[in-house]
């Protein structure tokens, strides 16, 4: 073998064995930056945090049906897409949450953000989990007569319209209120 074939194989090795460890330092990234806690250790998500562990998908839920435990990223990121948008709408999203920390979250319309829930959670993120809506053991028959009405004209329909309090509970408009006049 000449001196060059030895010197290809031997830069697609370490060529490989960089991309393997810069793989694994980003996935380590990307796990570590989608904890809930890491969302929170900004000052401005503090009532979004606080809201969502006693909200019904927070751990601290009142009645103990909160044992789903989703994440921000569980309803703020695209679910069942591809890992390179998901990554994208990731990126796109902290950097939009880092220049409110940068700017301070007095130059964000808060209020629009409240009346505008859809823009901010995915549909497809709720029916990530929630399956079988139509016929769940446990729904009312109520219930499931909503969710087929929900489910008869679209296959995603807006979750968001019958329950905008489901990320971080029925107080979360008060609580970021509050928050927002001590700043």
């Amino acid at each position: 073998m000449n001196n060059v074939k030895k010197s290809l194989i031997f830069g697609l090795i370490i060529g490989a064995v960089i991309a393997f460890v810069i793989s694994l330092i980003g996935a380590q990234i990307v796990q570590s930056t989608s904890k809930p806690e890491f969302c929170a250790s900004c000052h401005e998500m503090k009532p979004m945090y606080e809201t969502w562990l006693k909200g019904p998908h927070g751990p601290l839920y009142e009645n103990g049906r909160g044992v789903e435990r989703a994440r921000c990223v569980d309803c703020h990121l695209p679910h069942g897409t591809n890992v390179v948008n998901y990554l994208i709408a990731k990126g796109i999203s902290g950097t939009k949450d880092f220049v409110v920390h940068i700017t301070g979250p007095g130059r964000v319309d808060w209020e629009k953000k409240l009346d505008e829930p859809q823009k901010y959670v995915y549909v497809k993120s709720c029916l990530h989990c929630h399956t079988n809506l139509t016929d769940a053991p446990g729904l009312s028959d109520d219930a499931k007569e909503a969710h087929k009405e929900a489910f008869q004209d679209t296959k995603y329909p807006n979750c968001l319209d019958c329950h905008d309090y489901a990320g971080h509970g029925e107080d979360f408009a008060d609580k970021l209120q509050e928050y927002l006049k001590k700043k």
